[in-house]
């Protein structure tokens, strides 16, 4: 039951990570369109648009990287994996869903410990500067996000299984 709830947790906030990735990407596309006709068409460049880019860059990747490992797509040695016994298999892949699991929370620790100790200005222009906090901000939340869907390793796991059972039997179909 509890699981269940996790796991709709999981997929409500995967949502909103995705939307929010998907509107920082276009974000950038669309200021780094803005920036080149001021810089080289108007003969005129804008100071903050590479500024912004950059904070934008920070939060859309480290929300990607939270919908990859929710889609069970972060690195992975699947070649090898798949050559044991199947109970071996499951196990590795658990071992390895620890070792995330353990590299997150070391994540969020420090992503948290830097967001409440920093008290650096991020300058984007002489007049318009905003707190690093905004920057530093991304890590803990994304490891936070991470974390909730790592609670939900036993239903990644099974998705990630039944995927390579579907892979193997359309490669025997074709």
């Amino acid at each position: 039951m509890m699981l269940k709830k996790l796991k709709s947790l999981s997929d409500y906030v995967d949502k909103i990570s995705v939307i929010i990735a998907s509107i920082a990407i276009a974000l950038i596309l669309i200021i780094s369109i803005y920036g080149a006709i001021f810089r080289y068409i108007l003969n005129n460049p804008l100071p903050w648009p590479l500024p912004i880019e950059r904070i934008l860059m920070i939060w859309g990747a480290l929300f990607g990287i939270a919908a990859a490992l929710k889609r069970a797509q972060h690195m992975g040695v699947e070649g090898l994996i798949k050559q044991f016994p199947k109970r071996m298999e499951l196990t590795i892949r658990y071992a390895g869903f620890l070792l995330i699991l353990l590299f997150v929370v070391i994540l969020f620790w420090y992503g948290w410990l830097e967001l409440i100790n920093n008290n650096d200005t991020y300058m984007i222009t002489r007049k318009i500067r905003i707190s690093s906090r905004w920057l530093v901000a991304a890590i803990p939340v994304s490891a936070l996000i991470q974390l909730i869907h790592l609670l939900t390793a036993p239903y990644l796991i099974k998705e990630e299984m039944e995927k390579d059972l579907t892979e193997e039997y359309l490669e025997k179909e074709i």
